[in-house]
C-alpha cells in the first residue's frame, strides 16, 4: 500500500510541475506587470490559452520567467504533449493487440506498463537509436550549438526557431494563414495537455491494480 501510495504521489507531483505552466498564456489584468517584472516574457500573444482571460499558473512559473525560458518552457510542453499522444495510442494498441502472432512471436502479454520488460533486447537498440535521431535532429533544427552558449546561460533556443516547429509535416496540414496556424496550436497544446493527463492516468492506475486499462472497462 505504501509502494503505491508513494507512486501516486510521484504522478501527480510531476504532472503538476510539468503542466503548471501550460495552461499560462493570457491574464489581460495581469500582463503587463508580468511583462515587466524580472523582464518577463509577455504570454498574451502565446498559443494555447484555455480561454479569452484564463490564467492558470498556481507555482508562478510564467511570472518568473523571460522571453527565453518561456520559449523553453513551450518547447518543452510541446515535445511532452507528442511523446504523452503517443503513449496514450500506444498504451491502448499495445494491449489490444497483445498475443498476435505478428508482433514478437505472441509473447508480449499483461498491462502496456510491463510490456517494455519483455521486448527482446534487439528493440531496445532499435528504440534508443530512434529515440537519439529524433532528439539529435531536434536539437540541431531548433537549439543554438552549446559551443556558441554562454556558460550563464545554457540551452538557448535560435532566435528564428518557433517552438515545437521542426519542419516536419509529410501531410502538409500546417496552415499558411498565421490565424488557422495559431489555432492549430492551441488544439495540438490542448491535446498534448490531455494526453499528458491520460498517460499518467494510465499509468498510475495499472501501477495501482496490475490491470490493463481495457480490462477496466470490461470489469
Amino acid at each position: 500500500q505504501q509502494q503505491i501510495s508513494t507512486t501516486m504521489k510521484f504522478f501527480l507531483a510531476s504532472l503538476l510541475i510539468g503542466t503548471a505552466t501550460a495552461f499560462a498564456p493570457q491574464q489581460q489584468s495581469s500582463t503587463k506587470s508580468a511583462a515587466t517584472s524580472l523582464n518577463a516574457a509577455s504570454i498574451e500573444e502565446l498559443p494555447g490559452r484555455l480561454a479569452k482571460n484564463v490564467y492558470f499558473d498556481p507555482l508562478g512559473f510564467a511570472d518568473r520567467a523571460d522571453e527565453a525560458t518561456m520559449r523553453r518552457y513551450r518547447e518543452a510542453e510541446l515535445t511532452h504533449g507528442r511523446v504523452a499522444m503517443l503513449a496514450t495510442v500506444g498504451f491502448l494498441a499495445g494491449e489490444k493487440v497483445e498475443g498476435s502472432s505478428f508482433l514478437f512471436d505472441s509473447q508480449i502479454t499483461g498491462p502496456a506498463i510491463t510490456h517494455i520488460a519483455q521486448v527482446p533486447s534487439e528493440f531496445w537498440v532499435v528504440l534508443i537509436a530512434a529515440i537519439g535521431a529524433a532528439e539529435q535532429f531536434r536539437a540541431e533544427k531548433g537549439w543554438v550549438d552549446p559551443a556558441d552558449t554562454p556558460i550563464d546561460s545554457p540551452g538557448q533556443l535560435l532566435a528564428d526557431y518557433t517552438p515545437g516547429d521542426l519542419g516536419f509535416d509529410p501531410l502538409g496540414l500546417k496552415p499558411e494563414d498565421p490565424a488557422e496556424f495559431f489555432e492549430m496550436q492551441t488544439k495540438e497544446l490542448q491535446n498534448g495537455r490531455l494526453a499528458m493527463l491520460a498517460a499518467a492516468g494510465f499509468l498510475a492506475q495499472e501501477a495501482a491494480d496490475g490491470k490493463g486499462i481495457f480490462e477496466h472497462f470490461s470489469s
